[in-house]
C-alpha cells in the first residue's frame, strides 16, 4: 500500500542535488522541486494529484517522474536530451522549453504521455 501525503510538498530552492525517496508516495496536492540542482527525478512521488514542478534544474531526462500528474507538468529550464521517464498521464498542460520544440514536437510528446491539456513551449 502506498503512503499518502495529503496536501502539497514544496522542496523548491533548497540546493538539492537529489530527491528524498518518495517513490512509494502519492501526493494529493502539488509537488515542487523546482530551482534546485537535480540531475535526476529518482525518488519523486509515484502519483501527484496537482501540479508537478521540476523546472530549472539540471535534468537531462525525466526518469523517476510520477506516472500520473493530475495537474500541469513543468520540466522547462532543464538540459533535457531525452523524454525517457515522462509521466504516462498528465491531467492538464505539459510545459517544456521552447528551444526543444524542433527536437520534441507536440506529436512526439503526446505519443509518450496522455496529456489532457496543451503542450506548452516556454
Amino acid at each position: 500500500m502506498r503512503k499518502i501525503i495529503d496536501g502539497n510538498v514544496d522542496l523548491s530552492d533548497l540546493y538539492l542535488t537529489e530527491l528524498f525517496d518518495l517513490s512509494d508516495v502519492e501526493v494529493t496536492g502539488s509537488f515542487s522541486c523546482r530551482d534546485n540542482s537535480l540531475t535526476s527525478l529518482k525518488g519523486a512521488p509515484h502519483t501527484v494529484g496537482g501540479d508537478f514542478r521540476c523546472h530549472r534544474n539540471n535534468l537531462t531526462n525525466l526518469t523517476g517522474a510520477p506516472e500520473t500528474v493530475g495537474g500541469d507538468f513543468y520540466c522547462d529550464g532543464n538540459n533535457i536530451t531525452s523524454l525517457e521517464g515522462a509521466p504516462q498521464n498528465v491531467g492538464e498542460d505539459f510545459w517544456i522549453s521552447k528551444e526543444l520544440k524542433d527536437e520534441f514536437p507536440e506529436e512526439y510528446i503526446r505519443s509518450l504521455s496522455n496529456i489532457i491539456g496543451k503542450v506548452v513551449y516556454v
